[in-house]
């Protein structure tokens, strides 16, 4: 294995991180972009999903309470007043009843548990938004620190390495005098009229 001067390494390793720089912003680029989203619909939907969470808390709490005095509200009152009336207890069934009964109170119970998983699903919802939020945000530093990173990279390329890229670099010429320019046309005129 042939050893490499220094210069060669660190050719090497200037291509690498172009390579490397050029591959991350197309990789990093799109992705903050469906990251982010304009700061009005972020704000409506993360008020929203707040919004949704306190409803449905309060809406379990309020579901915990109307099963708590739910013999005394109209409509399911009447369960109450049929189990306890002989007659019609006997008429329909005392099993048939309280089959009846347990079943309405596990209807409100069921719907007091989706109620409450509803709200933790949206609470859930608001923090994933703020952490890809967040995410979009840094993204976009990243992608920006990368585009600086390589601009500089390229003025550095363009200053010193022109024949990196298959350009050789304009030799220099040396500056001459305005009044050592020579003037052929004056020349041919001198030596007509000698």
């Amino acid at each position: 294995m042939a050893l490499t001067t220094l210069k060669d390494d660190l050719l090497a390793e200037f291509r690498e991180e172009r390579t490397m720089i050029k591959e991350q912003i197309e990789i990093l680029d799109p992705l903050a972009t469906t990251l982010r989203k304009p700061a009005a619909i972020r704000l409506l939907s993360s008020s929203t999903l707040t919004l949704t969470e306190y409803i449905c808390y309060c809406v379990s709490i309020g579901g915990i309470a109307f099963m708590a005095f739910m013999h005394l509200i109209y409509p399911f009152s009447l369960l109450g007043d049929i189990f306890y009336n002989s007659q019609f207890r006997n008429g329909i069934g005392a099993p048939n009843l309280l089959f009846l009964t347990i079943a309405v109170y596990g209807l409100v119970a069921i719907s007091i548990f989706f109620a409450f998983c509803i709200g933790r699903m949206a609470r859930e919802i608001r923090l994933k938004n703020e952490i890809l939020n967040l995410a979009g945000k840094d993204i976009r530093t990243i992608v920006g620190q990368h585009l600086e990173r390589k601009a500089a990279l390229e003025t550095v390329e363009q200053r010193h390495m022109l024949g990196f890229s298959g350009i050789s670099q304009p030799q220099t010429t040396q500056k001459i005098p305005v009044n050592e320019v020579l003037n052929s046309a004056y020349r041919e005129g001198i030596s007509q009229r000698a």
